[in-house]
């Protein structure tokens, strides 16, 4: 009779439970409405831009479906559809009541709807105002500030600023990231400030970059030249010459102004040779090579710098040095051979015309000309010549 009775009483409590079950589900039906499932219908089928309206209509905005609002605002802003995005976010705002770090969560993906949408100014004082909350609950939201208005900095070229804000982020495992952003910050306040003829400011915002990174070749480049401007020849050879010691793949940067200082100044030009037979050890250039190949000529003339270049393509290949080296039999060259030569000549040209000559060793992006911020990935001293065939 008792284990009747238990069992009557399992049954019961199962009928209850799923009786109750059921009135929830249909509640929340209720509550969701129609127009949320049209919207899920939306996302599911890729349809994100008719989702949105069902969903900011239907969907209420809550600890429990925060997670769907931001899930769909950061679809729409992968995909370009920032003004979705911000509406998505602003709606969230406007009619959410949630914890502070959720709250304070929201704003940040506000901020990075509005800096990709190009509206700098919006971003910048939101970021501002997440920047200068005094509580320590929320570092990891301030940093994340921090990083996005060093984004708008630099893309303003507020350079000043991106250092003070660099200041903020040298610290713990980005430490070493951070203080290499800062040296090129003041190397581009110097670069500004030595264009304007004002050397002292510029002397003082190298000595800063060097403080942040010693080993960045970009600050002796500098140095160099401001030590070429002012006529201290001398000083400007050790800071151009520092550079193959610091990263010697940026040597070929600093070959030309090496040679004015070295033109200028009382010291011998065998000097001079002698640091790019050290240079050429470490960085095999056909920059170098060819250079060096400039003053061999007045000793050995062109057979001796036949030689000295083809020794150099044997072990490093480089069309532009073959080039040089068609240049070299050209003069020496007539009739039917001198014509296939020009015709050799103008193929290797072809073959490197478009090339680009710069790679970024983070993101693979390429160009033409040297620069020290990569337009692509925003990292800073990653661009760097390309060896090869095709290039050094």
């Amino acid at each position: 009779m008792d284990n009747w009775l238990l069992y009557i009483l399992v049954v019961f409590a199962i009928g209850v439970g799923w009786l109750l079950g059921r009135r929830e589900r249909q509640k929340r039906t209720e509550t969701l409405g129609p127009n949320y499932y049209q919207g899920l219908n939306y996302l599911l089928n890729e349809e994100p831009d008719r989702a949105v309206a069902p969903f900011i209509e239907d969907l209420e905005v809550n600890a429990d479906t925060l997670e769907t609002h931001l899930a769909l605002g950061s679809l729409l802003r992968r995909r370009g559809e920032l003004e979705k995005a911000v509406i998505v976010h602003e709606n969230i705002l406007a009619h959410a009541e949630l914890e502070r770090d959720a709250m304070l969560q929201v704003q940040l993906e506000l901020a990075r709807d509005y800096l990709l949408a190009g509206l700098l100014d919006r971003a910048e004082d939101l970021l501002l105002k997440l920047s200068q909350r005094e509580n320590q609950d929320i570092g990891s939201i301030r940093r994340d500030a921090h990083k996005l208005m060093l984004e708008i900095y630099e893309r303003e070229k507020e350079w000043h600023r991106a250092a003070e804000i660099g200041e903020l982020l040298a610290y713990g495992d980005e430490s070493d990231k951070y203080e290499r952003f800062n040296s090129h910050y003041y190397c581009e306040i110097a670069e500004d400030l030595l264009k304007r003829n004002r050397t002292e400011e510029a002397r003082q915002c190298i000595s800063d970059a060097i403080g942040h990174d010693a080993t960045n070749a970009r600050v002796s480049l500098l140095l160099g030249m401001l030590e070429l401007a002012e006529e201290n020849y001398p000083e400007a050879i050790r800071a151009f010459q520092r550079i193959r010691d610091q990263e010697s793949v940026y040597v070929v940067e600093s070959l030309e102004s090496l040679q004015t200082a070295y033109e200028k100044s009382d010291q011998p030009m065998d000097t001079f040779r002698a640091y790019l037979y050290e240079a050429l050890e470490t960085t095999p250039s056909i920059s170098i090579v060819l250079l060096l190949a400039q003053q061999i000529r007045e000793e050995k003339g062109d057979e001796g710098v036949s030689r000295f270049i083809a020794d150099h393509l044997k072990k490093n290949p480089t069309i532009r040095g073959l080039t040089q080296l068609i240049d070299l039999h050209i003069d020496n060259a007539h009739g039917v051979s001198k014509q296939n030569l020009f015709i050799l000549r103008s193929f290797a040209e072809a073959l490197v015309a478009d090339k680009p000559a710069y790679r970024c060793n983070g993101c693979g992006f390429e160009g033409k000309r040297m620069r020290w911020h990569c337009p692509s990935c925003k990292d800073w001293g990653t661009i760097k010549p390309i060896f090869g065939l095709e290039g050094e």
